[in-house]
């Protein structure tokens, strides 16, 4: 099928032209990596690379990417591998600085 112009208003009875939509597949989304029995028929270098992304190591999944793409960029929610650290780093210096308070506190 072809388009077509149709110049309007349609007026009266006039029946509009059949309008048949397509639907467009952009690729893989979000919701597709998130489905195992999808994920498992990924090829072994994109699975290498969604590994590496679900770790927040952007350039190694980018690294791993068969051919060439635009470099993958942390979005919101993107989980960032030095966040973790911190936030385990300043867990435990909490942790210390109560049990030292406590133990000051006693004597």
């Amino acid at each position: 099928p072809r388009l077509q112009a149709v110049r309007g208003p349609l007026v009266g009875q006039v029946q509009p032209p059949a309008v048949r939509l397509w639907r467009e597949w952009k690729g893989v989304t979000v919701a597709d990596l998130q489905r195992d029995e999808f994920v498992a028929r990924l090829p072994g270098q994109v699975r290498t690379a969604l590994r590496h992304l679900e770790r927040g190591d952007l350039r190694a999944a980018d690294a791993a990417l068969p051919g060439d793409f635009a470099p993958l960029l942390p979005g919101p929610g993107a989980v960032r591998g030095r966040h973790r650290l911190v936030v385990a780093v300043v867990a435990v210096a909490a942790v210390l600085a109560a049990v030292l308070f406590v133990a000051w506190m006693e004597s």
